[in-house]
């Protein structure tokens, strides 16, 4: 049975809104970031006049020039809050059209099942693909938000010792020695922390190691790093599994343990990896408070787990896998992925 022209008209509108909606999204996560940044570049302002440096050389119109640029950065971030507020009642209002949509679809399609089926999955896909679109920029948020707030910030610290090194080098030889060490150590840590980044994007050692040792690597690194117990148990042996596999599932696995270590308030978490001739099994299990899954699930709140859960989600669908989440309040999380190979 073909669609009728109300429901082809409904579909078409779908299809509008979701592309506005991806629109929308993007455009608010990037007004947040500028928002952000505008932010720290005036706090940064305040706090980097030095003091001492004015015993030397006093800079009042330098003073002043920071003053005018601190206001226009304010004006600038008032001015990205208010776009940020216009942009998201439009986004709640395209998010209520679609819900209205899909509403008077679930209500129009009472017809044969072969048919619901049909279209059923043809809807599904849609917005399956909007929300890998959304995890894809939420991802692309996160990478930008750990740079900014740690490269970026030495960087410009850095910059702002340099200028200091300069002006004072011939006055206090001393003072412009002990600067230069603390860049130098700043230095350091900006080189390790951009090796934690690189690390998160993709573990150097994938390619010449393989799953078992990086995961091994990454448990010995969360364990030290939490005050849970992490431990590792892997059973069988790992089978000739695509690289882009092994990377999804360490990715799953990471986002497991992240959001256990970060909710469920426990005392023990253990990943458990076992090989059999089929499929690669994985059991997260920790000993924590747990949470209402059901209200998780369809949580639109990003800042908490509704977002890990659908990142999962969607990375064990991408494999053809199935996820299973067993929890209950006090009583801890078990959380079960299956990923044929």
């Amino acid at each position: 049975m073909d669609i009728t022209k109300a429901e082809s008209y409904l579909y078409g509108r779908l299809k509008m809104l979701s592309d506005e909606k991806i629109h929308l999204v993007t455009k608010l996560n990037k007004i947040k970031i500028e928002i952000e940044e505008t932010d720290n570049k005036i706090g940064s302002m305040k706090e980097n006049v030095d003091k001492a440096f004015e015993i030397f050389s006093p800079r009042t119109k330098k003073n002043d020039f920071a003053k005018v640029e601190i206001e226009k950065l304010k004006k600038h971030k008032g001015e990205l809050e208010l776009l940020y507020e216009d942009l998201s009642v439009k986004l709640e209002d395209v998010e209520e059209d679609i819900n209205q949509i899909n509403e008077a679809l679930g209500e129009e399609i009472v017809v044969e099942e072969n048919n619901v089926s049909e279209k059923t999955e043809k809807l599904s896909k849609e917005l399956y693909g909007i929300q890998i679109l959304e995890s894809q920029e939420a991802e692309r948020k996160r990478i930008a938000r750990d740079l900014h707030d740690s490269i970026v910030q030495v960087l410009t610290n850095l910059v702002h010792k340099c200028e200091i090194c300069m002006k004072i080098v011939d006055v206090d030889t001393i003072r412009t020695k002990l600067e230069l060490e603390i860049m130098a150590k700043t230095l350091r840590d900006a080189i390790g922390e951009m090796r934690n980044i690189i690390y998160d994007l993709r573990p150097m050692s994938f390619d010449d190691l393989g799953l078992d040792i990086t995961l091994e690597r990454a448990v010995k690194s969360i364990d030290a790093e939490t005050d849970m117990d992490v431990s590792l148990t892997i059973e069988g042996e790992m089978r000739d599994i695509p690289g882009i596999v092994q990377l999804t599932i360490f990715r799953i696995i990471q986002e497991c343990a992240c959001n256990s270590i970060k909710y469920s308030k426990g005392e023990k978490l253990n990943i458990r990896v076992v090989y059999d001739e089929q499929s690669v099994v994985l059991e997260i299990t920790d000993d924590g408070v747990g949470f209402d899954y059901g209200e998780k699930a369809s949580s639109n709140d990003n800042e908490h787990t509704g977002l890990g859960l659908n990142i999962m989600k969607e990375r064990v669908a991408l494999l053809s896998g199935t996820i299973d989440i067993k929890t209950e309040i006090g009583k801890g999380t078990v959380t079960t992925v299956s990923i044929p190979v």
